[in-house]
C-alpha cells in the first residue's frame, strides 16, 4: 500500500505574522499571544525577511539584565531558510534537522526574492500530520 506524498502546502500555516525588527521582546509577547502563535517573521524594511522569533528566543533572554529593551533583530535567529510549498513533508523535516531549527518559511517564488512568506511550518505542525496520518 502507497502513502499520498505529503507537502507543506497541505499543512503550512497561512497567515505568518511580521515583525519590525526594531519591536521590543514585551510587544512580540504581546502579538504571539494574541495571535496564539509560537513563532513570527521578522522584517528589515530593506532587506525583507531577515529571521524568526519564537517562544524559545523570548524565553532565552526574559529575565536578563535589561531584557525589556531588546528587539526583535536582538533575539531572533537569523539566516532563515526557506521553502516552496511544493516541498514534502519529509524533505522539510530533513532541512529542519540538518540545520538544527524548528522552522521554515515558505515562498511561492524564487526563493532569493525577499518578498513576503506565503506560510510557515514548524516541527510540531510535522509531527501532528504524522501522528494524523498514522491512525
Amino acid at each position: 500500500m502507497t502513502r499520498k506524498e505529503r507537502f507543506i502546502k497541505d499543512i503550512m500555516t497561512k497567515n505568518v505574522i511580521t515583525i519590525a525588527s526594531t519591536l521590543s521582546i514585551r510587544e512580540i509577547a504581546k502579538i504571539m499571544a494574541r495571535e496564539d502563535v509560537s513563532g513570527v517573521a521578522v522584517e528589515n524594511p530593506e532587506r525583507g525577511i531577515v529571521g524568526i522569533v519564537a517562544e524559545c528566543d523570548v524565553l532565552r533572554h526574559f529575565g536578563k539584565r535589561n531584557w525589556e529593551l531588546m528587539t526583535a533583530e536582538e533575539i531572533m535567529t537569523p539566516n532563515v531558510k526557506a521553502i516552496m510549498p511544493e516541498t514534502t513533508l519529509e524533505k522539510a523535516a530533513d532541512e529542519m534537522q540538518k540545520h538544527n531549527i524548528h522552522r521554515l518559511l515558505v515562498f511561492g517564488r524564487d526563493l532569493s526574492d525577499p518578498a513576503m512568506p506565503v506560510g510557515i511550518i514548524s516541527a510540531s505542525d510535522i509531527v501532528k500530520q504524522i501522528g494524523r496520518d498514522s491512525i
